[in-house]
């Protein structure tokens, strides 16, 4: 039997879900440092109406993620507040997420986004299944692993958890039940300091 959800848990879901992705966004815009402007971005993710008004995405002063034109301060809104009034929809501020990751960050900062790798494992000590050799040659003893989730950004195991596992040297995240290597994140979000 499938397990229903009343209304209001849905609601509190979805505001917690746009609550999340806003958090998102704005660490991203924190590793940036500088106001984005769409163009910057490979696409503009938000759907024809809004896309008209929206130039740029920025951190105010109390650290909350705008949108809007920064030279007509009327224009200028809370990305909170798109999501609540349903004016940008939560796949679209996913997308503009996902462009983010993809921008680099001040200070020369990577991108915070994880590249796809097929075919890569990484090894382990004769004996011992668990003391992991990286392809880079990290192990646990030297640098070690980091629990992460899919986009490489760590975390702590839990119930998000997806057995994923960042090496703390080259990057490499890999799925500790085969040790293959689905990609690399070289600018991991450390959830915990934020």
């Amino acid at each position: 039997m499938k397990k229903i959800k009343g209304i209001n848990a849905l609601k509190n879901d979805l505001r917690n879900l746009e609550q999340e992705i806003v958090n998102s966004i704005e660490a991203e815009l924190v590793r940036i440092g500088h106001m984005v402007k769409i163009t910057e971005l490979s696409f503009n993710p938000f759907s024809w109406k809004t896309a008209a008004y929206i130039e740029a995405i920025w951190l105010n002063d109390q650290q909350r993620p705008v949108l809007g034109n920064p030279g007509i301060k009327t224009q200028n809104k809370f990305l909170s507040d798109f999501l609540a009034q349903a004016e940008i929809e939560c796949h679209q501020a996913i997308d503009l997420l996902a462009l983010l990751k993809g921008l680099p960050g001040k200070n020369g900062a990577k991108p915070s986004i994880l590249t796809p790798v097929t075919g890569e494992y990484i090894t382990h000590e004769e004996q011992d299944e668990y003391a992991w050799v990286c392809i880079c040659k990290n192990t646990p003893d030297t640098g070690g692993f980091y629990s992460c989730d899919e986009d490489g950004d760590l975390i702590e195991p839990g119930d998000e958890w997806e057995h994923l596992y960042r090496c703390d040297y080259c990057g490499r995240v890999l799925d500790d039940r085969d040790r293959r290597v689905i990609g690399f994140n070289l600018n991991p979000h450390d959830w915990q300091g934020m």
